[in-house]
């Protein structure tokens, strides 16, 4: 049986499921809509039908780099990571791919909600979640280079540290992995602990 809070969340959901359809369905064209109505799929564990809908705004505007970017997201949590990094490769050679330590002013002005830099994307948030998709893939190499790149910027530290060091131990490098899952672990990362754990594991059983 549901709770009280589920309730309401499904009823809320539902509120604006219905105004995201009547929107699209007056546009459908509408990105807001489309975004909106595909992060809540997404939220809610219904990753094909999230991808359905950015497709829509792709089939328009095939360069979005924010869609591109939720695509591969939604890719990765299907565990389709061949699908996932291509969408994040085509979402770093957009021109909304901005540079990670750029800045830009943000002029919100009455009226104008629906801008094309809303769809912009720093490229360290981009490389962060394909370096993991390329950890699943088994491409080490690559993910090192992506996790690396983001890390000068990205703000989840602790698991970029622990992606990096688990590439490294899959590469058979004990030094580099003990460096970055050493630190991992200080945040509290129970994956990196774990990993550092076989290392030392290893380590004696070779003596």
């Amino acid at each position: 049986m549901a709770t009280k809070d589920q309730s309401v969340a499904r009823t809320l959901l539902e509120y604006r499921y219905n105004h995201l359809d009547k929107a699209i369905e007056k546009n459908p064209k509408f990105r807001p809509a489309l975004l909106n109505r595909g992060a809540d799929k997404s939220e809610i564990g219904d990753y094909k039908g999230a991808i359905e809908d950015y497709q829509k705004i792709i089939a328009f505007e095939p360069n979005n780099t924010l869609v591109l970017m939720n695509i591969g997201n939604n890719y990765k949590r299907l565990k389709q990571y061949e699908k996932s990094i291509d969408f994040y490769t085509k979402a770093l050679n957009t021109k909304g791919a901005i540079k990670s330590d750029s800045t830009y002013l943000i002029i919100n002005l009455p009226n104008e909600w629906n801008k094309d830099s809303d769809y912009y994307v720093r490229k360290y948030e981009i490389q962060y979640e394909r370096g993991i998709s390329y950890v699943y893939s088994k491409k080490y190499n690559l993910a090192i280079t992506d996790l690396i790149e983001a890390m000068k910027y990205v703000e989840d530290l602790p698991n970029a540290m622990s992606w990096t060091g688990e590439a490294y131990y899959h590469l058979n490098d004990t030094i580099n992995a003990r460096k970055y899952l050493t630190e991992a672990s200080k945040y509290g990362m129970l994956d990196a602990k774990e990993l550092l754990d076989k290392i030392e594991t290893k380590k004696w059983v070779c003596y």
